[in-house]
This record gives C-alpha cells, structure tokens and sequence, in this order.
C-alpha cells in the first residue's frame, strides 16, 4: 500500500505536470481534505521538487506518477525503480531542505534573478511558478490569500478554497480567483493575463468599475487607466507564451525583434540585430531559453547574414552606418 508521501508524490506530478481533469480534481480535493497529514505530505513533496529543480540530481530520482514508474520498468530493465530510493527516503534525506522552504514562502518574497525560472509551493497547495527576473509578495491569511506581482510574470495554479479567494495585484490590476490557474504578466501600463484553467476575474482599480470574466484559453491585457477591456480566446498562443515554463521559447511567425525581445529577457549575454532591415523577418522555431548563441547561428545561416559574438553580445546582420542596435530588448 503506498504511503502517505508517496500519494503525495503522484498527486504533485500529475497536478503540475500535465494537469488535472475534472474528475481527477475532485479526487484530489478528497484526497487533501480527508486527512491533514494529507496537506503536509503535498507540500512536501512540491517543495521537494523544487528543490531537485535546482540540484544537480539524476533524471530518475525524481517522482513521477505510478505509470510512469512501470513504463520506466519496462522500458529500462537495468535502471529498476526497485533499485533507486522510494520518494519517502528522498523525503527524509531532504528534510532540513523543505522545512526550510516551506517556512519562506508561507508569507515572503519570492524572486528570480535573470535566466531563472523557478516553482514555488504556497502554504495553501497553490503553486506559483516565476518567470525570468521576477518579484512576488505573497501573503497568506486565516482570511484571505493576496499575492503582489512587483515585477516580471508568474503563473499561479491556485488551491481551491472558497472562503478566501486568491487575489493576485499588478500595480493597479486585479486578478481573483478560486481554484483555477493563471498566468500574469506585468507591464508598465497595465498586465497581461492568460488562462489556462477554470475562470477569473480582473478588473482595475483605476480604470472604474468594469470587470471582465476570462475563461480557460483566453487572454487579455488590462491597462491600468482604460475602462475598456477586450479578452480574446487564443489558446495555441497562450501555451506558446506559457512554454517558458518547461524553460522553452516557441516561435510560431513572431518577427525577429520579438524573439529577440524575448531571448534577451533571460540571457546575460545580448542579442543585438545589427541590420534594421531584419526586424520584421518572421519564421517558425523551438529552442531553449538559454540558448540564445544556438537560436542566433540557426537564424543567420537561414538568412545568410553575418554573426558576430562577443563576451557581452551576440550580433545577427552586418551593421549599418549609424547603427545603435535593437529597438527593443
């Protein structure tokens, strides 16, 4: 019979990795709230994953779901689950890791620096996974669940809890959930949020009264001023602008100053498009978020433009007279 941290392990996998059903959701609901050891296991466990995360571990010490684990078995006789530690050991080896994580991000600031994107469990079970250079505030109440986007973008897969709704602040914008998940984007004028489960309400505290309802597989940006509000249903854009999250960039006919606006959110060095009349070619591509030297070969080769790399920069196109590099980075 699986322990307590091991059902706690399958729930963790399944919920931030491909996602629950309906059905699946209500048996998790049951699930958390049949026991308390309950609770404390799941935290366990996201907080353990976030932690292997971010250690150097092999690809196999980390939980999967129980299908998994047979498939693993059959497919790689020699690499038996049977031989590697149960997720309950790796529980205890990582205790002092978890206590100590847990205890930060029940009331705290989370933060990643650029080219980091990491995963945050809440003290609710929600999860707040942080982009590249981002500032969050979270504060968890007997009463109420507030989250403060100060920088950058986050998605939040949010605990169901009706009693108090998740309420997620971007400068003047609001975000209100339940249970549903969500990711928002912080811009100077306003945020960007896209839905990819359940509903939620956003609305501006300085744009009057209109709220507007988004649903999963929609999108909209709410200015912090306008009173006008626009959501339009994108899906496919929304999981190409969500692909961060496995640490990817997708490019599906963005122009070449869009990508590398995007690259140059993560990476130390910059990518610099050195002949203007480049920005608007668009084209089709995959890649790491991290590789922004592989992404600028690809794309010289494929225009027969120069490339030139520096310590600091990565240059596409051969500079004009006068250049001064990108419009944007």
């Amino acid at each position: 019979m699986a322990t307590i941290d091991d059902q706690a392990a399958n729930w963790m996998v399944r919920r931030t990795g491909r996602g629950l059903n309906a059905r699946e959701q209500r048996q998790f609901d049951a699930w958390l709230a049949a026991d308390i050891r309950h609770q404390g296991a799941y935290l366990r466990a996201l907080a353990i994953d976030n932690a292997l995360g971010h250690a150097t571990v092999q690809e196999n010490l980390r939980p999967r779901p129980d299908g998994q684990h047979q498939q693993q078995q059959r497919r790689q006789p020699p690499r038996a689950w049977s031989r590697l530690p149960r997720f309950g050991a790796l529980a205890a080896g990582l205790a002092l890791v978890c206590g100590l994580l847990l205890h930060a991000i029940g009331n705290n600031e989370l933060v990643t620096a650029k080219g980091e994107m990491r995963q945050f469990p809440l003290a609710d079970t929600s999860v707040a996974s942080l982009n590249s250079a981002s500032k969050v505030a979270v504060e968890l109440t007997d009463t109420a669940r507030r989250v403060n986007l100060k920088q950058g973008e986050a998605w939040f897969k949010v605990a169901k809890d009706q009693r108090k709704p998740f309420i997620v602040s971007a400068g003047a914008v609001r975000i209100k959930a339940v249970g549903t998940a969500f990711a928002v984007r912080r811009y100077p004028q306003g945020a960007e949020v896209l839905v990819t489960e359940g509903v939620v309400e956003v609305w501006s505290n300085k744009g009057g009264p209109k709220r507007l309802l988004l649903s999963q597989g929609e999108r909209a940006f709410v200015p912090e001023l306008a009173s006008e509000m626009h959501a339009s249903r994108q899906p496919a854009e929304i999981a190409r602008r969500l692909a961060w999250r496995s640490g990817k960039l997708v490019f599906i006919n963005q122009t070449l100053a869009e990508a590398v606006a995007d690259f140059n959110r993560y990476s130390p060095r910059k990518l610099v498009i050195a002949d203007p009349s480049l920005y608007g070619v668009t084209f089709i591509g995959q890649y790491a978020a991290d590789a922004p030297e592989v992404f600028a070969k690809d794309v010289c080769a494929y225009l027969n433009v120069p490339l030139q790399i520096t310590a600091d920069a990565i240059l596409i196109g051969a500079a004009r007279p006068g250049f001064r590099g990108n419009k944007s980075s």
